[in-house]
């Protein structure tokens, strides 16, 4: 599998489940296999279920369920875990694994249009068989939508100067191609940081338009209610967003009251379900870092089901 994705922090998110004999585990992110096969050497009386709703990732890792009998692929977005298990006879799971974010396969495919550096369709849907695309935003979203995508999902400060030239430069010709796109947001601002400036809104575009943090905040939540006691879910983001919205349902979790601080009593009867393992998040090696570029932003949380929650 190495030749088609470098599995990042492998030992750390493998370690952060625990895996048991007898345990059932699911790979919320299958991508190029690298953690699913981990888990299943890790220990062989497991079950383990993986998801993924890109086509290129059930075809490459389509040889993992001929080597491994325990392994269920399924096609389908993390965020119908909950569901998508139970129709498996699946209520309760022992730990959870999620590799956010797009694969390395998925970024060094030129056709599905994920890189502002590669020529490319406007594309970048996960599931290919999704009707809308970065081509339909593009040409036809409104300003003000455009710049609330820019700013919403890729935290961008230029994100009005970047709507506002798409908008003029579609009057003319349609904005068709990757390359069309990252030279109109070169062109509409001056910044020493251009290529991180493309990068977030290649990012935010990707972000809207697969409905990547809506899932991942019905994922979570289904998680909780799926893991045993003692069972664990680890998330490995990759950028602030991400990260942000995992640590704050990490820290919500936990606490066994929300209740204003001037209550004399608490009210809520909300009751504490994790235990946060991590406190700050592991990062990687500058040794994996240097192996493996795409490591260099990741941050791996772990948090664990209490006991009688």
């Amino acid at each position: 599998m190495n030749d088609y994705h470098i599995p990042v922090l492998l030992k750390e998110s493998i370690d952060a489940l625990q895996v048991k004999n007898g345990g059932i585990y699911v790979d919320a992110t299958l991508g190029g296999g690298g953690h699913c096969e981990e888990i299943l050497k890790s220990c062989k009386n497991i079950k383990l279920f993986a998801f993924d709703r890109d086509d290129d990732s059930l075809r490459h890792t389509s040889e993992l369920k001929k080597k491994y009998p325990d392994l269920t692929i399924i096609k389908d977005n993390f965020e119908n875990i909950r569901t998508r298990l139970a129709l498996e006879r699946i209520k309760k799971v022992d730990g959870i694994l999620f590799d956010l974010g797009v694969s390395s396969h998925q970024f060094n495919k030129a056709s599905r249009g994920f890189s502002f550096s590669l020529e490319s369709k406007l594309d970048m849907r996960m599931d290919q068989s999704s009707e809308l695309t970065a081509y339909e935003i593009i040409n036809n979203f409104p300003y003000e939508e455009l710049k609330f995508i820019f700013r919403e999902y890729g935290e961008e400060k230029e994100a009005g100067k970047i709507a506002k030239a798409i908008v003029q430069k579609r009057v003319a010709k349609k904005i068709e191609t990757t390359l069309e796109l990252a030279e109109i947001i070169e062109e509409s601002i001056f910044s020493r940081q251009i290529i991180k400036t493309k990068a977030r809104v290649f990012q935010a575009l990707r972000i809207f338009l697969n409905g990547e943090l809506d899932a991942l905040k019905t994922a979570l939540s289904d998680a909780v209610k799926i893991l045993n006691p003692t069972g664990r879910i680890a998330v490995i983001s990759y950028h602030s967003l991400e990260d942000r919205l995992v640590k704050k349902f990490f820290i919500y979790e936990e606490k066994s009251c929300i209740c204003p601080p001037n209550f004399p009593k608490c009210v809520c009867n909300k009751r504490s379900t994790l235990k946060i393992i991590t406190k700050r998040p592991i990062v990687p090696t500058k040794t994996e870092i240097q192996n493996n570029p795409r490591a260099r932003s990741a941050k791996l949380r772990i948090a664990e089901k209490k006991e009688n929650s």
